[in-house]
């Protein structure tokens, strides 16, 4: 048990008992900030089972087994469970944001009860314990200050502000803040969901997580589609029940043409998209934790942008050393003047050493950065700290048998202990707005003119002589402007978000590029306005100063409600939310808390601006890809209809596909054969390109007419590959060589349309150039895996295939070859009409 300081003794019996500490924990609740109620495992699993491609595939299993067939039923059945596991695992993974923070509302902290102090765990604290609060202590609750010992702390986690905030008695201290000086002693006032870092932690619960306008797009293909296989398969199972009197074959045939039509593999083929695309940007220090969401980061149009620790370093230096003859502005490698020097050594004496506060901690890095560090002005006599009457940190050095006092402060104040004359005051306070303009925050440095031989009882006792001007900034991160350069190319607005001043916030924007950096609207004179004129805001302000965490939330919503695509950054707890609402979260990895991260979509673990664009880039890039997959897949899947659906209708001697083959094409050849689209390099003017419509469909006129076109001239090569071997190539063979090579032709059909739609406005010969390696693991494993199934006893008896003789397998290859290549010598013409 820790001792009991006498500055607190007064306190020791204000604190609770261990029944009061029970009593509250019941009627307050526990210090832990719950989340929402979370989506049951049961009805996840419900929510997969009814995709409509899982049905069709339920349904024909079902056929099978009243038909008697047992092995296929079984094989179909085998497919429904491993896409239920695919899909069912991508559901599974939830958000943690209010598990980072619970963490961070739970330091250990000293506390009163039972008139003894005992350290305990931060959720363990209830309403209305009594807290003792040192130097580096991060607090566990809001609590009231009862008592203080010059208390300041670090509110930027929720303010944004990266400024230490001095306190008073009766004034909250809140929940997550760090203690940069002093001691205090509170009463915690609000515990668990009812603190403001809980506040905040509902909000991200109860935010909704939108689906992307991609999962939207293909959600609705895929069910239009459906709709278009079930008319289909009625009207099949009509016909063959009232012309033949074969109801249930009659429904097989319509199941069998509905999986047939149904793009099942699309959300498949999104999923390996996504996964491949989260892995590249994993390489590039971001780290995608909704891989979704890249495609929506492809497509932003916005991006809003806190300013401490984003689009600035979140750490203070000193930039501007102003003495009574000379201006100097920093850098590295400066040869420092000694009027200088001993300007920065008084500074570094007037402060503490080690210290939490940001300006302390500039100053100690400025000397050591020069190497003019003097440890002696680590050891004080007496310090009279910063207090809200008396703005100046005056520190009393012992010197040989003397004492010096080192005072560092507001201008102002310093001024006053140095009683200047009113032209000093003038001249002095005229540098001092003209730093504060320019975004500086500005101390003041002063010393005592002599020595004394007795420690001083105040600060103003003897005479201080002034030295100079310390401005210190929060530098930007260099790699910013050029950052926002290349958004303003890809036609991407940047809005800077901060809780700074509004002339801080001017200076910033200036530096970093941003377009019509004079603008600026303060969080409050945002929440004043009408509703219309915060939509006309919207739409021309740039730069949003003083801004509260719902403030930014706000803003996030309205440019959303207005049609943009949302990306937001940031680090702190403040911003956590309008993360959450925002189309795209996107966290900082090194400096940003664990709340910012968990509730964003896309960290990036170097705080780097390049791996922003880095990701606008790649998100363009598989938004292409993908249309080139759409049209691939579209293009497939009307020879596979098509042969389905002509043997049944025309009566043609042979029956080509089952539903296990088509379940093998498109399980197997469909989602490998796209892998190749995924690795397709990016077209070249990839980032001068604005950022594509939201009403832009993924399945446009011209890709929608292309994939007519390719899988018209796809069913043609399969078509006559049928015929050409019942006809020709069948001789004395068992009537399965037609399907057999049929299946081919197919196959192989799919493989060349690969190549054909590497590019919809250059030939396949002319993408050649462009090297993509997957191709011939493609091409190898898929002709590996047909040929297995064709040769191989057991498996071919399965598919119900026989062996194939030279020329009708090769004769196989080369009628989808030529079918392809005819449709290569006319995508080109197509394209380049429909876009005249």
């Amino acid at each position: 048990m820790p001792s009991i300081p006498k500055q607190i003794s007064e306190f020791i019996l204000m604190g609770l008992t261990q029944e009061q500490v029970k009593d509250n924990r019941i009627k307050y609740g526990a210090n832990e900030i719950s989340s929402s109620q979370k989506k049951g495992i049961f009805l996840m699993l419900f929510g997969v089972v009814t995709e409509p491609m899982i049905l069709l595939l339920i349904s024909i299993s079902i056929v099978y087994l009243l038909l008697g067939d047992l092995g296929e039923a079984i094989l179909l059945l085998f497919s429904v469970v491993g896409i239920i596991s695919i899909t069912f695992i991508q559901e599974k993974k939830t958000e943690t944001a209010i598990s980072a923070l619970r963490s961070l509302a739970s330091p250990r902290t000293n506390v009163i009860r039972d008139k003894q102090i005992i350290r305990i765990e931060g959720k363990d604290v209830v309403y209305g314990d009594l807290l003792i609060l040192n130097e580096g202590d991060r607090i566990p609750a809001d609590s009231e200050l009862i008592s203080d010992r010059i208390f300041s702390c670090d509110e930027s986690l929720l303010t944004g502000e990266s400024v230490s905030v001095s306190k008073l008695q009766s004034e909250i201290v809140f929940c997550g803040s760090l203690v940069v000086s002093g001691e205090g002693i509170c009463r915690v006032t609000a515990v668990g969901n009812q603190t403001e870092i809980g506040k905040i932690g509902r909000k991200i619960a109860d935010e909704t997580v939108g689906r992307t306008l991609l999962e939207l797009e293909v959600a609705r293909l895929v069910r239009n589609l459906f709709i278009v296989a079930a008319s289909l398969c009625v009207v099949l199972a009509l016909y063959f029940g009232i012309a033949k009197s074969q109801w249930l074959q009659g429904l097989l045939s319509g199941l069998t043409l509905a999986i047939g039509l149904m793009p099942e593999e699309l959300p498949l083929v999104l999923t390996i998209f996504f996964a491949l695309g989260a892995f590249r940007l994993s390489t590039k220090n971001v780290l995608v934790r909704r891989s979704s969401i890249i495609e929506t980061l492809g497509a932003a149009t916005v991006l809003c942008s806190d300013k401490t620790g984003t689009i600035t370093q979140n750490k203070m230096t000193v930039g501007i050393v102003i003495t009574k003859s000379e201006t100097v502005k920093l850098t590295p490698n400066l040869q420092l003047s000694e009027e200088t020097k001993f300007l920065l050594q008084i500074a570094y004496s007037a402060s503490k050493h080690p210290s939490f506060d940001p300006m302390d901690i500039a100053i100690s890095d400025c000397l050591h950065l020069y190497d003019q560090t003097n440890d002696s002005a680590l050891i004080s006599v007496r310090d009279f700290p910063l207090t809200p009457d008396q703005l100046t940190m005056v520190r009393v050095l012992k010197e040989d048998d003397f004492y010096i006092s080192y005072a560092k402060g507001s201008p102002e104040a310093i001024f006053d202990l140095c009683q200047f004359d009113p032209s000093e005051s003038r001249f002095w306070t005229d540098k001092t707005n003209e730093l504060a303009k320019d975004g500086y925050r500005v101390l003041g440095v002063a010393r005592s003119k002599s020595s004394q031989i007795h420690i001083p009882e105040d600060r103003k006792d003897g005479e201080y002589l002034f030295y100079g001007l310390l401005a210190f900034l929060d530098p930007i991160r260099e790699i910013v402007p050029l950052a926002v350069k290349t958004a303003y190319e890809s036609g991407i607005r940047v809005i800077m978000i901060t809780g700074d001043y509004p002339e801080t916030a001017k200076n910033i924007a200036g530096q970093i590029g941003l377009k019509d950096s004079d603008l600026v609207y303060t969080g409050k004179e945002f929440s004043n306005l009408t509703e219309a004129e915060m939509k006309s805001v919207i739409r021309k302000c740039n730069i949003f100063s003083r801004v509260s965490p719902d403030d930014k939330w706000q803003i996030v919503r309205m440019l959303k409600a207005d049609g943009e695509i949302v990306a937001m950054t940031g680090d702190g707890v403040n911003d956590a939310p309008a993360l959450r609402t925002a189309n795209i979260g996107v966290a900082m990895g090194e400096r940003g808390t664990d709340v910012a991260r968990e509730a964003a979509d896309i960290v990036l673990l170097d705080d780097s601006f390049s791996s922003i664009l880095e990701s606008v880039r790649i998100g363009r890039q598989i938004f292409d890809n993908l249309k080139k997959a759409l049209g691939y897949l579209i293009g497939v899947h009307i020879p596979i209809v098509g042969i389905t659906f002509f043997p049944i209708i025309f009566d043609w001697p042979i029956i080509v596909l089952s539903a296990i083959h088509i379940v093998f094409m498109e399980m197997v050849i469909d989602p490998t054969c796209t892998i190749v689209f995924e690795k397709e390099s990016a077209e070249s003017d990839l980032m001068k390109r604005k950022p594509r419509e939201t009403a832009e469909p993924l399945l446009d006129r011209e890709l929608f007419i292309n994939s007519l076109i390719q899988g018209a001239f796809s069913l043609f090569s399969v078509v006559s590959s049928y015929w050409i071997t019942e006809w020709f190539l069948k001789e004395n063979s068992p009537p399965q060589v037609v399907s057999t090579a049929t299946f081919v032709t197919l196959v192989f059909s799919n493989l060349f349309l690969i190549l054909a739609n590497r590019s919809l406005h250059e030939s396949m010969w002319s993408r050649m150039r462009i090297p993509n390696p997957i191709i011939r693991y493609v091409f190898a494993g898929t002709i590996a895996v047909l040929v297995l199934s064709i040769y191989l006893p057991g498996m071919n008896t399965m598919f119900r295939f026989v062996p194939l003789n030279f020329l009708q397998f090769s004769s196989a290859i080369l009628v989808a070859f030529v079918g392809v290549l005819f449709y290569d010598m006319t995508k080109l013409l197509v394209s380049k009409l429909l876009r005249s």
